[in-house]
């Protein structure tokens, strides 16, 4: 997220040529600058009165007009001025800045006034950050005298003009943090006073840059970032890894598109389930630190991009509001990410280090209200048979009871079908739905239905469907939370489903939030929109290769959790009749990933509760075998190679129709046609059968080809 600052080294390396040109240079370059049209406020005073403020506070005035224009101009600077430093001119998020109305951006009113304001020019880029002069306090008191010039304007343009060593005080960024003394712009200050106000502010603010305040205040107090009711997250680091965090402005856990599952025992109680880096959104607070008793930065999440496995670009994006290195009195826990717990939280806010920091935000206990906050709209992805549709019930009634998820019991899961949603008294909180190619806006929404009458006459009435349904429950009900479940939500034609519903289910769409959006009806004309207290969690089998057309719109307003095979499942024996199942699923899942990918595995589902030899051998050949020739679309070679050793599968000599066809020059004389083993084939029953999967010493002293007896089966008509 560095371009969020590309400005600064564009606008610091414009004051360096400025310096070198001084006032004839400036004006030499002032008037070859294409200035989109308008008079050029460098000059509007005449020649002997051009200064560099007037630029800078001219420039920052363009930013906020037409993009069109604004990119004319400071590329225009940029050639003429020899700028090399890139930035990207289009973007409004790449120019936070004060940006002043396009009228009074004038500073000097005579030739005196222009020689003082280079003289305040000089001083300011001469200033790095860290020490303030005492020689600067006449300059800066008489520059205010200049009519005209306040302390907004003033303090405004210091910062353009040196962004690492000046803050704004103006209404818009850090005043209204209620950091320092001050409010709102003072009407008269002092070089010492506002010197010693921007060291307040910054002491909440420790390691961060003047530019780094500014933006991060902006978008709190402009409320473009939410700054109630965040989330708090924790992650750990190393040395290599905390310097990239900081310089980039981004955390990341693990390899590209891939998040770290810590194992069952680094979790400690208090944490919860492990979340994954595309769960945070816009405002959430993220710990950064390294070991158990070292805090490294505290930074508030900007923009997700982690928000799916396959579409990883730069990871999380954070404002850094903190960037010390400090020593923390309380251990917390091992794990790489995760929701910040009680002790994590603690260890931040009881340091010296981090503690105004802290101060500044709400602290996880003092959100509006005491029950979990879930996700409105989630999506459950994984291969078959790993427990997506499983998890659906935990997911709902944790939202319904207002817990965590790992806290749903199973007197929790049992409750879930007394809480299933009835159409036809509008009682229950729960409702479920499965997408299919032939499901239509009228079946999920409302439409026109056929009707039989008393006298078998057919008739039609408007008939609400499943989501209309129980958005009107919901509306009834704002105080309880509704949950609907779409299974198979990718075999769906969305557009064709949802149509221009797709909006309102955005978070920020619903119903009494910031950007309310409803839409009337086609077919009944009434005014429609979705409250926030229905949640959406729908699943999608990765395996189906219609993932791949997934609808792009609901890929960005969904939040997508990964669910992959547990070979070390509770539920998964580690061994039957001396058959580890377990190395048996991780070799055989292992195999598929190589030779299709990691989207088609076997998921641990299938050998759930397998307790002898008897219900494995039924598994095989009902479920997991089937499954495997769907995969390799009958490319037996290759499923014979996912099996390693072991001889399940039959191969069959064609008979005399084979070699007649042989005969005709049509087929290969050595073709074998392959299937499963008959049920009653003693192979089944055989373990060694089954280790040879994952144990090649299983081979030793056994038959080491797959089945094969050219005269099983063979056509003899």
């Amino acid at each position: 997220m560095k371009e969020l600052f590309q400005w600064v080294p564009w606008f610091g390396e414009l004051a360096k040529k400025v310096g070198e040109v001084r006032r004839k240079g400036l004006v030499e370059r002032a008037k070859k600058v294409d200035w989109a049209g308008n008079r050029c406020a460098v000059l509007a005073g005449g020649e002997d009165s051009a200064d560099p403020l007037t630029l800078f506070y001219h420039l920052a005035s363009v930013a906020g007009g037409k993009a069109v224009k604004r990119e004319t101009v400071y590329a225009s600077v940029a050639e003429v001025f020899g700028i090399e430093s890139d930035l990207d001119y289009s973007p409004e998020d790449g120019l936070i800045f004060p940006v002043p109305p396009g009228i009074n951006v004038t500073f000097a009113k005579s030739r005196a006034d222009a020689g003082l304001l280079w003289e305040m020019f000089d001083q300011a880029c001469a200033l790095n950050g860290t020490s303030y002069g005492a020689g600067s306090a006449e300059t800066f008191a008489r520059t205010l005298q200049i009519r005209g010039v306040g302390v907004p304007k003033l303090t405004q343009v210091l910062f353009l003009i040196n962004p690492k060593a000046f803050l704004p005080f103006d209404d818009a960024a850090v005043l209204p943090l209620g950091v320092g003394s001050f409010n709102k712009p003072p009407a008269k200050i002092s070089w010492a006073e506002y010197v010693d106000e921007m060291g307040r502010i910054r002491t909440a603010f420790p390691g961060c840059h003047c530019y780094e305040i500014n933006v991060i205040g902006y978008l709190w107090t402009s409320n473009h970032m939410p700054r109630e009711g965040n989330r708090w997250y924790q992650i750990s680091t190393s040395d290599d890894g905390w310097r990239d965090f900081r310089d980039n402005h981004w955390v990341y856990d693990g390899r590209q598109g891939e998040t770290h599952r810590p194992e069952e025992d680094e979790v400690p109680r208090e944490l919860g389930q492990n979340c994954r880096l595309d769960e945070p959104e816009p405002g959430d607070v993220v710990l950064v630190r390294s070991g158990r008793q070292e805090g490294r930065g505290i930074g508030i999440v900007y923009r997700n991009d982690y928000t799916e496995r396959l579409h990883w670009n730069g990871g999380l994006h954070v404002l850094w509001v903190n960037k010390e290195r400090a020593s923390l009195t309380v251990n917390m826990p091992v794990i790489r990410f995760s929701k910040a717990g009680r002790t994590t939280y603690k260890a931040f806010a009881r340091s010296a280090a981090y503690s105004k920091t802290v101060d500044l935000l709400p602290s996880p206990n003092a959100h509006p209200s005491t029950a979990v906050q879930h996700r409105l709209n989630q999506i459950l992805y994984g291969p078959p048979g790993t427990g997506k549709t499983y998890r659906t019930t935990a997911c709902a009634m944790a939202i319904v009871k207002g817990i965590e998820e790992d806290e749903v019991t199973e007197e929790h899961r049992n409750e879930f079908r007394s809480l299933r949603f009835s159409p036809a008294d509008a009682t229950g909180q729960i409702d479920m739905v499965t997408f299919h190619q032939n499901y239509s806006y009228e079946d999920f929404v409302e439409g026109i239905r056929p009707r039989l009458g008393k006298g078998g006459d057919i008739g039609y009435e408007l008939r609400p469907g499943n989501f209309r349904r129980i958005v009107d429950a919901a509306l009834a009900n704002p105080d309880r939370p509704y949950v609907l479940i779409i299974d198979e939500i990718n075999r769906g034609n969305i557009p064709k489903i949802l149509g221009e519903l797709i909006t309102l289910i955005e978070p920020s769409r619903r119903i009494d939030e910031e950007d309310e959006t409803t839409v009337t009806l086609p077919y009944s004309g009434d005014t429609f929109g979705v409250p926030k207290n229905l949640h959406i969690i729908g699943t999608m089998n990765t395996a189906d290769r219609s993932i791949l057309l997934l609808d792009t719109a609901l890929r960005r307003r969904f939040k997508f959790l990964e669910m992959m095979p547990d070979p070390d499942h509770p539920r998964i024996a580690d061994s039957v009749d001396g058959i580890d199942l377990r190395e048996m699923l991780r070799a055989i899942n292992a195999r598929i990933s190589l030779l299709l990918d990691r989207e088609r595995q076997i998921g641990h589902t299938y050998l759930f509760d397998v307790n002898d030899i008897e219900s494995l051998a039924e598994k095989f050949r009902m479920a997991i075998l089937p499954l495997l020739v769907e995969y390799f679309y009958d490319d037996w070679s290759k499923i014979r190679h996912v099996l390693g050793g072991a001889a399940l599968i039959v191969a069959k000599r064609g008979g005399k129709h084979a070699s007649d066809l042989a005969n005709e020059g049509l087929l290969d004389p050595d073709t074998a046609i392959h299937d499963v083993l008959p049920a009653t084939a003693k192979e089944w029953q055989d373990p060694v059968q089954y280790r040879r999967i994952y144990d090649k010493t299983a081979l030793v002293g056994g038959d080491q080809r797959q089945h094969e007896n050219p005269d099983v089966g063979e056509d003899q008509s």
